[in-house]
């Protein structure tokens, strides 16, 4: 249990780094107009290479397809999809679109049987849910207002998938060589696809005269890259060699805790009661996950009992 309640610490501080660095992607695309595509292209390729140097991890020849699918449609899409999302409509209802991944992860998880639906997986599930649309929808006056367009809809949900997709296809990857490994391939291949496009908007584009100039621009940008993209992908996907996906779909709810924050501590922007009411149910709902009890299902318990095995992901609440 204490392994697992530090692999959950792991998710929860990724977590918490994707929801500062969406407060400073939200700066570097407002003061400093920089192009969404050219954005996801520097931080893939750079983080990937910085991650290579340090793990140097051999490419795996008979498994580069799916490996390959893993980077464009999760790592890729994930990032792509969201920003477009934000650019299209606002944070708020990017963030709430792309947290539709929770229940496609649970929908999948309990079909597979890695986990048994029970009173206890409702209501952390539930106080998870409800807390996020609390917490990005909630304004003053106890009332909900949401800018969704076509294409912000359109790409908020392809962000929900991608992030399923991303959080289960990388499971395999995670238990057989490691989430650094998985997470420096994702980069450089997601960031390869993407550098074409990529490129040619870094090249069209213009630093506009602000006051901070270029100095900010290359703080904010070493920001994402380290913390939010190297850190936050890591520290995320290490949490599933103990964890299951639904469980580290929950403690993603701490990512629009953080950015509540951040927005409030660096922008100024006051949250309102509902968003405080929001805040504490995600916060209840990642208590009772690292404090649940666990018992393996029968399908973990087989791999449990094989040698040189990572422990099973499925957990049982009582």
């Amino acid at each position: 249990m204490v392994s697992e309640r530090t692999a959950l610490l792991g998710t929860l501080t990724g977590a918490a780094f994707w929801g500062l660095s969406g407060t400073a992607a939200q700066a570097v695309f407002q003061g400093y107009g920089f192009p969404v595509v050219g954005l996801v292209t520097i931080r893939m390729l750079v983080s990937g290479a910085i991650l290579f140097l340090i793990v140097r991890p051999r490419f795996p020849r008979d498994q580069w397809k799916s490996l390959l699918l893993l980077a464009i449609f999760g790592f890729l899409g994930i990032q792509l999809a969201y920003l477009l999302a934000i650019a299209f409509s606002n944070a708020v209802t990017a963030t709430l679109l792309q947290f539709l991944f929770l229940p496609i992860v649970v929908a999948y998880e309990m079909i597979s049987g890695v986990h048994r639906w029970s009173w206890g997986w409702g209501a952390i599930l539930g106080l998870a849910m409800i807390g996020t649309v609390f917490l990005v929808g909630g304004v003053p006056g106890l009332s909900f207002h949401f800018l969704v367009t076509i294409p912000a809809l359109a790409f908020g949900l392809l962000s929900a998938v991608c992030a399923a997709y991303y959080t289960l296809g990388s499971r395999s990857f995670v238990r057989t060589h490691g989430s650094w490994w998985v997470t420096t391939w994702g980069f450089l291949l997601g960031g390869l696809v993407s550098a074409p496009l990529g490129g040619i908007q870094l090249v069209d584009y213009r630093l506009p005269p602000t006051g901070t100039g270029l100095e900010g621009l290359g703080l904010l940008l070493v920001f994402i890259i380290l913390f939010g993209t190297v850190l936050g992908y890591g520290l995320f996907l290490s949490g599933l060699r103990r964890l299951s996906a639904t469980e580290i779909g929950v403690a993603a709810a701490a990512e629009p805790v953080v950015a509540a924050g951040a927005t409030y501590a660096f922008l100024g922007v006051a949250l309102g009661p509902v968003q405080y009411v929001g805040g504490g149910l995600i916060v209840v709902a990642v208590v009772m996950l690292a404090f649940r009890s666990p018992s393996p299902s029968p399908e973990g318990s087989r791999e449990a009992s094989s040698p040189g095995r990572d422990p099973p992901s499925g957990r049982l609440l009582p």
